[in-house]
């Protein structure tokens, strides 16, 4: 019964976010669909609307709405440069003023240009009326319905691309991703299942990271699936974004699990208690955990607003860094601890190995986040999702090198007694080991 209760509330937590995060994918959608109102922008001196990173060549802003204005709706279009100065001002009219251009809605539909030859620009799009700049909030709330689009140049120079600049190249980075995922985890199912035929049992660490593994691939896939589908309307599949931010963060927790229960001796002791049998240690991996996935599900709803150029620069963004820095050092305490009451040479020269690949697991997120902040802000999201996951991948491939070879971890852990790892051969290549 207890368990059932566990499962139908995670079954709620994970429907809650699909819920917020759905609509919160949406907002970024470069096709982007909303309404703005004279009471908010007079509340706001402008209603920000959304952003946009253009190339440095013609790129195109388009626009439909349900009517046109009849109180001077426009559009006011903020450069990069301009923005900051004019989130600060606090006199609408000098506001206004700063705007690279305005678009009047005197139309129901209109496009516009953007042009530009030194650099990629992040544009912001804000929505005024005649009512904006007044003394008194509107008498009547004017509500228009709209749809933008924004489009960059393709390589032949007509504007028919969805993704801005800070995205571009993400769909091809996960598509080769995903050739490279196919290919290692073919071998690595091959010498699993080597290993598993031999009549061997499959052992705990090597469950652990294969599921680890499999929802990473997973993840990685429905996000290549969702970005291809984005290149050609704009909005991609939302749910599919959803889901693979969900396994996404299925799998961080696990990692974390898994490092964090190594440190303190799991596998490596037979007389060591299996962490889901320790209730200690079971209760405070669970308290871990619980911090780690509600950050990150704080994090990923969070929607970028006219002040961030990336969610990470967001409050649960930077919280983020903080508890993942943390785990650093809960996981770099464990480890000092388990070694301090270590006798055994080999299993103290294994822990100063595995602790190379586990540091740099945890510390990739932000040292990438402190090397972005050198970046121009287009490049920041392109650094840290792509460094991250490649360092991350990485860091499960040695894991998985080391967890699968006869090498210092098989001598030392209960793994010599359980399995049949694999050799090294004299050309430096790997093969089954038979005893």
């Amino acid at each position: 019964r207890t368990n059932m209760k566990a499962c139908w509330v995670c079954v709620r937590v994970l429907a809650w976010f699909c819920c917020i995060t759905a609509g919160a994918r949406l907002c970024e959608a470069k096709v982007i669909q909303g309404a703005v109102s004279s009471l908010q922008a007079w509340e706001e001196k402008g209603q920000f609307v959304a952003k946009f990173c253009f190339h440095d060549r013609q790129a195109l802003f388009q626009y439909s709405t349900n009517g046109s204005s009849s109180n001077g709706g426009r559009w006011i279009v903020y450069l990069d440069n301009a923005w900051p100065s004019a989130v600060v001002e606090q006199d609408c009219q000098k506001r206004v003023a700063m705007a690279k251009f305005t678009m009047d809605l005197v139309e129901s539909e209109g496009s516009q240009h953007i042009n530009q030859w030194k650099r990629p620009h992040f544009w912001f799009v804000v929505y005024a009326d005649d009512d904006t700049c007044g003394d008194a909030a509107p008498s009547e709330n004017h509500v228009i319905e709209y749809e933008l689009t924004f489009l960059n140049p393709d390589s032949g120079g007509d504007a028919t691309d969805h993704f801005g600049e800070d995205q571009r190249g993400l769909l091809v980075f996960y598509c080769l991703l995903l050739v490279l995922y196919c290919a290692g985890t073919a071998l690595y199912a091959h010498w699993v299942w080597i290993t598993v035929s031999k009549g061997a049992p499959m052992h705990e660490v090597l469950k652990v990271l294969s599921c680890i593994m499999a929802v990473h691939f997973f993840s990685a896939f429905f996000m290549m699936v969702h970005l291809w589908r984005f290149s050609s309307n704009g909005h991609g599949f939302p749910f599919l974004e959803t889901l693979s931010e969900l396994l996404e963060i299925i799998a961080q927790c696990l990692m974390v699990w898994l490092l964090l229960s190594m440190s303190v001796g799991w596998t490596l002791s037979s007389h060591y208690v299996n962490p889901m049998k320790d209730t200690k240690q079971l209760v405070t991996t669970a308290a871990v955990v619980a911090s780690h996935v509600i950050i990150v599900l704080w994090e990923q709803s969070y929607q970028e607003s006219e002040y961030t150029y990336h969610v990470h620069e967001s409050l649960p963004g930077r919280l983020l860094v903080l508890f993942r820095l943390s785990l650093a050092g809960l996981f770099g305490y464990n480890l000092k601890q388990t070694i301090s009451m270590e006798r055994s040479t080999l299993r103290r020269d294994f822990y100063q190995t595995f602790s190379i690949w586990c540091y740099l697991w945890f510390l990739s997120f932000p040292t990438l986040i402190v090397i972005a902040m050198v970046f121009a802000e287009y490049w920041k999201h392109w650094v840290v999702t792509v460094g991250v996951t490649v360092i991350q991948s990485a860091a499960m491939a040695l894991l998985a090198r080391l967890f699968l070879t006869r090498s210092l971890y098989w001598e030392v852990s209960t793994l010599s007694s359980h399995t049949l790892p694999l050799k090294r051969d004299r050309g430096g290549g790997l093969g089954p080991y038979y005893h």
